[in-house]
């Protein structure tokens, strides 16, 4: 294949104490339905076909152990794994995939070390209704980095990612119509910042929004919206300490899009990065979670 590339963003594995905790959670709370179970592994599903959208592993204290991403078929993630060990990237090579969703992918790490699984031919379920309270796929995963524009720069060259704005701290990139599926932000250390899942609308957000509330998640930044992406956003802590995100109206973008630069997106500082000026700025215990 001449120019393979990746095509969609799959889900993210999260490592937790406990896994029932964790699985209640992200079931109850916060609208995903568990899709399978393996081993110590539980895998929760949102409305859409993907298999599932998030995985939680027991094992240990919070880490992120990998974002999965989507290739159209085989012969592109050859395609990619070739390419990434030319340009002599951390990688191992393409084999079948043995958990629940089967498939067939590898294993890139970027260049602070992070896992990302490229794969294809995973197992899909049929869609459901969208529902007024529940997530219908993972958005897009925000990674802290102390080199944002290296890190952009390699999912650019490499895999196929499009740079879609970039602004004093943050770089936007996508691989698909969406307008980032991944973003890199400037900190000083190779950590998570947050896991966004897509709600089917400012209403189901909002009920989502409202459901956490009233189980005892407040809401730690929004309702607001952002301004590159132009989404809705609201923003929770889980008990594990992963900051989440209900996003919806995610800007779609293509080709003719025009990348915009950090003297685009100069704002008010009043804003607090919330275009409606709504918001108040992330609450104390969010930015110590995100950091």
């Amino acid at each position: 294949m001449s120019n393979p590339k990746v095509t969609g963003l799959r889900s993210a594995e999260f490592r937790v104490p406990d896994i029932k905790v964790a699985t209640r959670f992200y079931e109850f709370n916060w609208g995903l339905e568990v899709a399978a179970e393996e081993g110590n592994t539980v895998y929760l599903r949102g409305t859409g076909k993907d298999h599932h959208a998030l995985a939680l592993s027991e094992g240990g204290d919070k880490k992120l152990l990998a974002v999965n991403l989507a290739a159209d078929d085989k012969a592109a993630v050859d395609g990619l794994y070739e390419k990434a060990k030319g340009f002599g990237a951390s990688v191992e090579a393409p084999k079948e995939l043995h958990g629940p969703a089967g498939g067939y992918g590898f294993i890139f790490h970027d260049l602070d070390g992070r896992q990302y699984r490229i794969s294809s031919d995973l197992a899909e379920h049929e869609e459901k209704p969208s529902a007024k309270d529940r997530p219908t796929k993972i958005s897009h995963v925000v990674l802290n980095s102390p080199d944002r524009e290296a890190q952009s720069s390699q999912f650019i060259d490499l895999l196929g990612f499009k740079l879609t704005d970039r602004t004093g701290y943050m770089d936007f990139i996508r691989c698909s119509t969406d307008h980032h599926a991944i973003a890199y932000t400037t900190i000083d250390r190779p950590t998570l910042n947050h896991v966004a899942f897509e709600m089917p609308s400012h209403d189901a957000l909002m009920f989502g929004a409202g459901r956490m509330k009233q189980t005892g998640y407040p809401t730690e930044w929004g309702v607001g919206r952002h301004g590159p992406g132009n989404n809705i956003f609201a923003y929770f802590v889980d008990p594990n300490g992963y900051v989440i995100e209900y996003t919806a109206e995610v800007q779609q973008v293509d080709d003719n899009y025009k990348v915009g630069m950090p003297e685009d997106w100069v704002r008010p500082a009043e804003l607090k990065g919330d275009n409606w000026g709504f918001a108040d700025g992330a609450s104390d215990r969010m930015r110590a979670h995100t950091a």
